[in-house]
């Protein structure tokens, strides 16, 4: 349980007023006695302080100490955002963003999430590229959308790369650039995210970005397949009827050696409270072959 913790408190160092009891809320937490850290944690945020203001919204919204309670998680988590505490303003964002607790606000939640991108949470970067990429609930953006999307894939969001990656494949708010289209899918590919797996492997049947090469385009969408991408499974199967049966188990051979990477993983144990699903791609990712050509999935089906 610490481990949640210590992403998201800002425990600040020395002694300062309430600093004992705030302490002792710690401790408490760690050994998972809820009630006992919201006893200690309670009065010093009701006395101003951001950080308990923070920690009370955690407990409220995870459900830890009292049964859950979003509209009190989000009164919480505004005393501390207004106090300029990041995780506080991702989190808000996010009851915005999913209409829990608070009634459903995009802009609101992107000005939130704005908010905490600027004050360095990258996976808010991340999710304001996807609200503006989308224009759910607010107006569509692709110029912010590969901005925040930069922002997040410079500093290994993986979501954000392959966001970044569809831009370039499509030529929305950039020029098309098959390369640098495929340089993103690669590395949140890398990564283990599965629509980048898929949609990197069509660019290699495609000769886009680089000449074709069917075993490799075989190989990262059956990896996509394992990761559970549900484009992947037709894809695959219409690359391995155009290769030699040798050319088929060299690329199974690549993908029974591929192990997953942690770094996928590790992202999702960085997203403060949880990410929105209020992202979900648009369009619908074809798996149908025409002259030769898979056409290009412009994003994951599900959400990303």
């Amino acid at each position: 349980m610490r481990n949640k913790l210590a992403l998201l408190l800002l425990i600040l160092p020395g002694a300062w007023p309430g600093y004992a009891d705030f302490q002792a809320g710690l401790d408490a937490y760690d050994h998972g006695d809820y009630v006992t850290a919201t006893q200690q944690w309670e009065p010093i945020a009701e006395r101003g302080d951001a950080n308990a203001q923070y920690n009370m919204g955690l407990l409220l919204s995870c459900g830890e100490g009292a049964p859950r309670d979003y509209q009190k998680a989000a009164e919480w988590y505004r005393k501390a955002a207004e106090q300029g505490v990041a995780p506080a303003q991702y989190n808000l964002a996010a009851l915005y963003a999913n209409g829990e607790g608070i009634q459903r606000n995009i802009p609101e939640a992107a000005n939130w999430f704005r908010k905490a991108a600027e004050n360095g949470i990258v996976l808010a970067a991340a999710v304001l590229g996807d609200i503006y990429y989308n224009g759910d609930g607010i107006a569509r953006d692709y110029t912010e959308a590969e901005k925040w999307y930069r922002k997040a894939a410079e500093q290994g969001i993986a979501s954000a790369e392959f966001g970044l990656g569809i831009m370039y494949d499509l030529g929305q708010g950039v020029p098309q650039d098959y390369k640098q289209a495929m340089e993103w899918y690669t590395k949140a590919a890398e990564a283990s995210y599965a629509p980048a797996m898929t949609n990197l492997g069509i660019l290699y049947y495609n000769a886009q970005g680089e000449k074709r090469d069917l075993i490799q385009a075989y190989a990262w969408m059956a990896r996509g397949q394992k990761l559970g991408d549900l484009r992947s499974a037709e894809l695959v199967k219409t690359t391995g009827e155009r290769m030699s049966p040798k050319d088929v188990k060299r690329a199974q051979v690549l993908v029974d050696q591929w192990q997953p990477s942690s770094k996928a993983a590790e992202m999702d144990a960085s997203s403060l409270f949880r990410r929105p699903e209020t992202a979900p791609a648009t369009g619908s990712a074809q798996g149908e072959a025409s002259r030769q050509d898979l056409t290009q999935p412009v994003a994951d089906p599900g959400s990303r």
